[in-house]
């Protein structure tokens, strides 16, 4: 079974046409996908098959008009994560006249591949969740298929916010035990907090306690007080509603008689782009609509990590990590065997 980019929506926002541009080159590697394409792919999904109070030549210059506009923003978003991730970017954007095409690449060190896999999968993640790919395989596109694999690549990435370790806390985790003796390596991990005992009953079924990963910085003293920061990992279109605050109080931390830290950062891991639903109206740009919009997420979520975020930090990452991780070395390998099965599917004619 091969699996197709669903046609682009001509009233999308930048974001999301920008997307669409990169999973097109994605699949026409290693050919370069070209603006005509684009334009073709445009008509094709906009058109009136019944042709109703249509005047043709009309219609085809407003048309013209409206994809001028949303081929502009699109390749404004793609010129926008080239300057932000330079090398760590894998598409290289060719503009002649009034033409341009959109090549997908992997090169560079293998810490700049790792990152640029890391973007990729993030891509084709938030396309698989967003409904962007027809026929991708449910051994794929399943929401715990999907959620896993990002779950690696966070675990992977986390540890560049803080410049120290992280922890996978989320179920199902690579150790495979319950949730009690989970929070009780933590717990040894991060040498300060001490568990209820007994747990309370009521969360003794509880396979997760709605936080998926947390990172920490200790310092050379080894005294207790360090950074921590408790996150949530969100793959699904409502990530925005998903807070790590939700279920701290409620549930994780009913599980500790002595906290780890008093203070924490919240934090959110998404494989799309924050500002992917924005569309900027008169008065203002579009990056002060951003700036703006991710001033309010902070406040709602925290420290935003969406896809551009954590591909730049994975060097960082890696610097962090010791050399010869096999953990991170086996979730590398599982994140880039979803990404290639994915892609392999999205090549077949």
């Amino acid at each position: 079974m091969s699996a197709a980019v669903i046609a682009p929506d001509p009233f999308a926002t930048r974001a999301q046409a920008a997307d669409w541009l990169e999973l097109m080159a994605l699949s026409s590697h290693p050919l370069p996908y070209r603006s005509s394409e684009y334009v073709s792919s445009l008509t094709l999904s906009n058109d009136n098959p019944d042709g109703v109070g249509r005047d043709d030549d009309e219609d085809e210059e407003i048309l013209d008009t409206e994809f001028d506009e949303l081929i502009e923003l699109a390749t404004d978003e793609v010129r926008w994560r080239a300057d932000v991730l330079g090398d760590l970017y894998p598409f290289v954007l060719e503009v002649r006249a009034r033409s341009w095409t959109l090549t997908y690449r992997r090169q560079g060190e293998p810490q700049v591949r790792v990152a640029q896999d890391v973007y990729s999968a993030c891509l084709l993640m938030s396309s698989a969740r967003h409904g962007r790919l027809d026929g991708l395989p449910a051994s794929m596109r399943a929401v715990k298929k999907v959620a896993d694999a990002f779950q690696a690549a966070v675990f992977l990435v986390a540890p560049a916010l803080l410049g120290g370790p992280s922890f996978w806390i989320a179920f199902p985790r690579p150790e495979k035990d319950d949730y009690a003796p989970a929070i009780d390596r933590l717990v040894k991990e991060l040498g300060v907090g001490i568990l209820n005992d007994p747990p309370p009953p009521s969360q003794t079924r509880n396979k997760d306690g709605g936080v998926d990963i947390v990172t920490w910085r200790s310092f050379p003293d080894l005294r207790s007080n360090i950074m921590l920061s408790y996150g949530q990992v969100a793959t699904g279109k409502h990530w925005r509603d998903k807070s790590v605050k939700n279920k701290l109080e409620s549930h994780f931390l009913r599980w500790l008689a002595v906290r780890p830290v008093t203070h924490w950062i919240p934090a959110m891991y998404i494989p799309h782009v924050m500002h992917e639903n924005l569309s900027v109206g008169r008065g203002t740009t579009f990056e002060e609509l951003a700036r703006d919009d991710a001033h309010t997420l902070e406040a709602l979520l925290g420290v935003v990590l969406d896809r551009i975020r954590m591909t730049a930090l994975s060097s960082e990452a890696f610097r962090i990590r010791e050399v010869g991780d096999h953990r991170a070395i086996g979730h590398i390998r599982t994140l880039q065997m979803w990404q290639r099965g994915v892609v392999a599917t999205m090549r077949q004619p």
